[in-house]
């Protein structure tokens, strides 16, 4: 469980050095090869999804659905500091339980057994949902691969405006070591 919540805890890192470094124009200015997406709308995104792990994971039922989406947070370098801060302190609190803990977890895919169903903003439930098994450190491993992502979304839209971010912002564990492999530094999709 350790090396899952060091994994989601580097992520979150690099989000506080970003946020760190960003005024707030640069934070919130529309890119429009990336859809108009904003480096905060990115941001508050990830941030949404490990609030609702956190607090699902008493529960055990973890419901990605259930977002805050709070505009302060995709609007405000500082507020997503607070609550970057606030997220890695839950994560290092869940250090004792164990990855193989049995979990039940809830996101709308899109199918079309969820049309009609209002999942937007919907915290309480209702009939036809689509609850599915799975692990807490499977639902570790999806965080780091759903921030990845969305950082190397934040990535481009950064290098769009010319603002400077790590070598590995945004780069995934596995392309990083392949990339140590061949003793080079060339861009991947790997």
């Amino acid at each position: 469980m350790k090396g899952l919540i060091e994994a989601n805890l580097h992520y979150l890192q690099q989000a506080a050095a970003l946020v760190d470094a960003l005024e707030d124009g640069s934070y919130v200015r529309a890119e429009p090869m990336f859809y108009n997406s904003t480096v905060g709308g990115h941001l508050r995104h990830c941030l949404d999804h490990y609030e609702s792990f956190a607090r699902g994971v008493s529960e055990g039922k973890i419901d990605y659905d259930c977002r805050c989406r709070d505009q302060q947070v995709e609007n405000k370098t500082h507020v997503a500091r607070s609550r970057i801060n606030t997220i890695i302190g839950l994560l290092e609190r869940l250090a004792d339980q164990t990855p193989n803990k049995s979990v039940l977890i809830k996101m709308d895919c899109g199918g079309a057994s969820q049309r009609g169903q209002d999942n937007a903003n919907n915290c309480a439930g209702g009939a036809g949902e689509l609850w599915q098994s799975s692990t807490l450190g499977r639902e570790l491993q999806f965080l780091v691969s759903h921030t990845v992502h969305h950082f190397a979304m934040i990535r481009g839209i950064c290098q769009r405006a010319g603002e400077s971010l790590d070598a590995d912002f945004g780069m995934a564990p596995s392309t990083l070591r392949y990339r140590e492999q061949l003793g080079n530094n060339k861009p991947t999709a790997d």
